[in-house]
């Protein structure tokens, strides 16, 4: 399963401010900063534009705008362990009576993050400010027998991971997030970033999350999904559009 679908949605004129200068003359009111590896930023929506926030809304009505966060890390800084991205219920983006996925509490046995107080994103919208960006979004399964004694939680000031190290885990998938579309990205399972040559700042917009799970998100968003380009076909209308191959030929051929 893909863990990841790029939108039709330009991320063109979204941002409010320039986030590099705001967020290293704001390092102290950020939820993580690392001296010489990395930053977390929690934002409100004030951080876009308001035109852009209508657009989004207005182009896609299942997406509604309530925040963001803002990643910085260094070239080829590795952090060592991938999360599952959770909230205090109290969040802005959840959704009164929407039964959230689970993917946390049935993978693993740790109750070290209490269910009544977190729920687990299910998706995030995200882009990168630069164009070029080497770096890819991975996700991960644990290794074969280490489900049991897996997590090491990491708790900040207003951010909340259970986190495990990359070693008990298998990558599954990865994605280039790029710098022009939204990218919808699945949270709650285990992810981090593989880090490339190039500085990262990635923004991660956070929308009233009205599907219970990955699979739900993927089928209600299908219309705003990019389709993937075909590479060699005919160039034209379809050619089966008659009900018959158009060049001397039949469909049952095909």
């Amino acid at each position: 399963m893909k863990h990841w679908a790029r939108l039709n949605i330009s991320t063109k004129d979204a941002l409010s401010l320039d986030i590099k200068e705001h967020c290293f003359a704001n390092t102290d009111k950020s939820d993580v900063y690392i001296p010489d590896h990395g930053g977390i930023w929690t934002f409100g929506k004030d951080i876009f534009n308001d035109a852009w926030v209508d657009y989004v809304q207005e182009t896609c009505p299942h997406l509604t705008v309530t925040g963001a966060l803002v990643f910085w890390r260094t070239p080829n800084y590795q952090h060592p362990g991938a999360h599952i991205d959770v909230a205090p219920i109290s969040s802005p983006s959840r959704v009164e009576g929407v039964e959230y996925e689970n993917t946390f509490h049935a993978a693993n046995s740790s109750d070290s993050m209490d269910k009544e107080d977190f729920y687990q994103v299910v998706s995030s919208y995200n882009f990168v400010l630069d164009e070029g960006d080497d770096s890819a979004m991975t996700w991960y399964t644990p290794k074969q027998n280490s489900a049991e004694d897996l997590l090491e939680l990491k708790k900040f000031e207003s951010i909340h991971y259970d986190e495990v190290p990359l070693e008990k885990l298998n990558e599954v998938d990865r994605c280039t997030i790029g710098h022009d579309n939204l990218v919808m990205a699945r949270t709650n399972v285990l992810h981090n970033v593989h880090m490339g040559n190039q500085e990262r700042w990635a923004v991660c917009v956070r929308c009233i999350m009205n599907w219970s799970s990955w699979d739900e998100a993927v089928e209600t968003m299908k219309p705003w999904i990019e389709k993937p380009k075909e590479f060699g076909g005919p160039t034209g209308a379809e050619p089966t559009r008659f009900g018959t191959w158009e060049s001397k030929g039949r469909e049952v051929d095909f």
